[in-house]
């Protein structure tokens, strides 16, 4: 499962200070790697970054070690292959490196594959002789937990008096499992976890702690003491480890149960949102009044001047030029008019005389002229130009454009109602925790048959 499960887990209940090594098996690439040189190369699977030392506990794949890079990393490939490791294709080695292993804690999530048959889970039992003082004595270190023919859990130590195997006889496992182990002083307790009855089934194994101190390392599928291996490096379990999490200390089995099942969940973040709403707060109510024309502004545009009183003739002649006139040609004689204030003139046609003639005058012939007696003669006689019109007096009067001015009068039209409203923000704080992802038929107790199974379930 994911280390922010984990994380999340150890940060709720304690902290991450004494979580020393998780293993999440369904690694990723940055979470494995390949050491050493020239032909003695090595993969290994790295410690997870929330723990309290990142740069410790590199889990060696032993069908790995000391081989060519191609090679090393052939075997890693093929231990994780899955997204879990695999218990039959090889095993892992891990140094303790500060660790002590009779004040330690331990989480394993294992399942099988196939038959059941006994096999390590974890293991760093050691034990042989050894001369003190001339003396030979048989020491041991360490302890093995592992699982039995019949599917049961089991405690492996040594002390005064030889080796010593403590069985969980009355507790079925299933396909999946997850236990815990912890281990303070002379007390090894290991722990079964039922998640679906929110149970804890244990056994509390005595031991002594100079037989299970001093250990430098441990095993992942085998031990360097065990009865059907001849090596830490050989195969012993038939199934899978899909996680394992190691803590510096004593830690309580249902302290374990409550953490372990982050490693069995996906951890979910929600950030903090928030959503605003609007409600109603009130009703407000307002007459309206008619509106309409309340007056006119008048805007001064110009002048027009405009005619006023009687009209009367005026008019005026000037001298212009002289012409010559015959005796009997007509001409105009010119007087002046003045009658108040209206000053003009008048005309006068008449026949020219000729000053010389004597105004004596004789018919000479038949034709009209000559019947008139006139002379032929010719005489100057002054032209004149006239000026004439109508007069009449005028008055100038102010032009100006007409706007109606509009406002509120005083008949009521009718009432408005509006409504008064609010906004309010709700807001969800943001929320984390841990979900189960995984098939529970696999956790459910029907998997181990024995002896040609059991009827009826």
């Amino acid at each position: 499962m994911s280390d922010t499960s984990l994380k999340f887990k150890m940060e709720e209940n304690l902290s991450t200070r004494r979580l020393s090594a998780f293993y999440d098996f369904g690694l990723s690439d940055d979470e494995v790697d390949i050491l050493g040189n020239s032909s003695e190369f090595t993969g290994v699977c790295l410690n997870s970054q929330i723990t309290n030392s990142p740069s410790l506990h590199k889990a060696f794949v032993l069908p790995s070690y000391g081989t060519s890079e191609l090679i090393a990393g052939q075997s890693l490939s093929g231990v994780l292959a899955g997204n879990k490791m695999n218990l039959n294709s090889g095993n892992l080695e891990i140094p303790f490196e500060g660790l002590n292993s009779n004040n330690i804690s331990f989480l394993i999530d294992f399942e099988f594959e196939g038959d059941v048959n006994n096999g390590i889970l974890f293991g760093c039992l050691n034990k042989g002789p050894e001369t003190i003082n001339l003396i030979d004595s048989e020491v041991s270190s360490g302890f093995n937990i592992g699982v039995t023919d019949r599917g049961n859990l089991f405690c492996q130590t040594l002390s005064a008096d030889g080796d010593s195997i403590a069985v969980l006889s009355n507790l079925e496992l299933s396909k999946r499992n997850l236990i815990g182990v912890s281990i303070f002083g002379s007390s090894l307790q290991l722990g079964y976890f039922d998640y679906f009855n929110d149970l804890v089934s244990s056994i509390t194994v005595p031991v002594n702690k100079e037989y299970i101190s001093n250990s430098d390392r441990f095993f992942i599928g085998g031990s360097e003491k065990y009865f059907d291996s001849t090596s830490h490096s050989t195969p012993t379990f038939s199934g899978y480890i899909n996680s394992l999490a190691l803590f510096s200390g004593y830690l309580d089995l249902q302290f374990l149960k409550d953490v372990g099942e982050s490693t069995l969940s996906s951890y979910q973040f929600t950030a903090e949102t928030s959503e605003v709403f609007t409600r109603v707060t009130g009703y407000d109510q307002s007459i309206v009044y008619k509106t309409g024309i309340t007056g006119y502004d008048y805007e001064s545009t110009g002048t027009l001047s405009i005619a006023t009183g009687r009209e009367y003739v005026t008019g005026s002649f000037s001298l212009d030029s002289s012409s010559e006139k015959k005796e009997g040609e007509r001409y105009y004689k010119y007087y002046t008019l003045n009658n108040g204030q209206t000053e003009t003139f008048y005309k006068e046609e008449l026949g020219q005389l000729h000053s010389n003639s004597g105004y004596a005058y004789y018919p000479t012939g038949e034709a009209a002229y000559d019947t008139l007696g006139l002379n032929d003669i010719s005489e100057s006689i002054q032209t004149y130009t006239e000026v004439s019109g109508i007069e009449q007096g005028t008055a100038t009067i102010d032009l100006y454009n007409k706007t109606p001015l509009y406002g509120t009068m005083s008949d009521v039209s009718g009432v408005i109602t509006t409504t008064g409203f609010e906004n309010y923000t709700i807001v969800t704080p943001a929320s984390s925790g841990v979900s189960f992802d995984q098939d529970s038929e696999d956790f459910k107790k029907n998997y181990i048959y024995y002896l040609g199974g059991r009827d009826g379930l």
